[in-house]
């Protein structure tokens, strides 16, 4: 009998050992999740074409080209002689630029100041660049916002006429508006050429 009750006795604390050796067994780790797969990079924004400059209806003065704006033949913008002061004639012009690039608000222009070649190199390019500025202001005056205004003197540097002739003199005294374009920049103080749509005629008085 004492051998049945100790038999029975070690029988069971030997489950009890297999039990607490399986409940303290750590589980086997679960498997690590898939890496997420990776984003592809969104694509660079499409860039946005550059507009040519369109208009309500056909101006007086101007003949807007895809480069610049042009005077039309035989209009001029007059200053005061040997001054930056604009003449009240050159009035009815510039508004009708100042219109153009309210049209047109992505429109940006160089106001370029052009003289002949008479009288002292370094005060004809400060005088240019006079003319161009008070050309720029005006606009300005007339709600172009600054930021779509810039202005530079060129001086006698680009004549578009022989400057022997009081003719060729008068061509050359004269203020450019070129557009400004990210995609094709113009240089400064080029010639544009006519024919190729860069060539801007417009003229100013004599000094």
């Amino acid at each position: 009998m004492r051998h049945v009750l100790a038999s029975l006795a070690f029988a069971a604390l030997a489950a009890c050992h297999s039990k607490a050796e399986v409940s303290t067994t750590p589980p086997p780790p679960a498997p690590a999740p898939a890496p997420a797969p990776a984003a592809e990079p969104a694509p660079p924004p499409a860039e946005e074409a550059e507009a040519e400059p369109v208009v309500n209806e056909e101006p007086k003065n101007l003949d807007i080209q895809k480069d610049v704006i042009r005077l039309k033949p035989g209009i001029k913008i007059l200053f005061a002689t040997d001054s930056d002061k604009l003449m009240p004639e050159s009035s009815p012009i510039l508004d009708e630029v100042a219109s153009v690039m309210s049209q047109n608000e992505k429109i940006h222009i160089r106001v370029e100041g052009h003289t002949d070649n008479a009288g002292n190199k370094d005060h004809n390019q400060d005088l240019s660049t006079r003319r161009a500025a008070a050309v720029k202001a005006y606009l300005a005056s007339k709600g172009v916002g600054d930021d779509r205004l810039d202005s530079l003197g060129c001086g006698q540097g680009t004549p578009i006429a022989d400057n022997a002739s009081e003719d060729g003199k008068a061509q050359n005294r004269r203020v450019e508006f070129v557009i400004i374009r990210k995609r094709h920049p113009r240089g400064q103080c080029e010639l544009y050429k006519p024919g190729e749509h860069h060539h801007h005629h417009d003229r100013d008085a004599a000094k």
